[in-house]
């Protein structure tokens, strides 16, 4: 199994950890469990998933358009 590492704000790593707690699970466990949730999206972005974390995400907001000359996303499955 590959190795990831990542930097946090002090409140979503809060977050995180209450959140593996309260699904009584390791950090890394909860962290591999939903991001291959979020990859596994057919239409994967990381505006999906904002609301997780921030709690800004209501009715009201607009997922901002895609830039069109963004990188693509290499196909790992060839």
């Amino acid at each position: 199994m590959s190795q990831l590492t990542i930097y946090l704000d002090p409140e979503t790593q809060r977050k995180v950890e209450i959140a593996a707690r309260r699904e009584s699970v390791s950090l890394s466990r909860w962290a591999r469990e939903h991001l291959a949730k979020a990859a596994d999206a057919e239409s994967a972005s990381a505006w999906d998933h904002l609301s997780t974390f921030s709690g800004t995400i209501d009715e009201t907001f607009e997922v901002p358009p895609r830039e069109k000359d963004h990188r693509p996303v290499p196909n790992f499955d060839s």
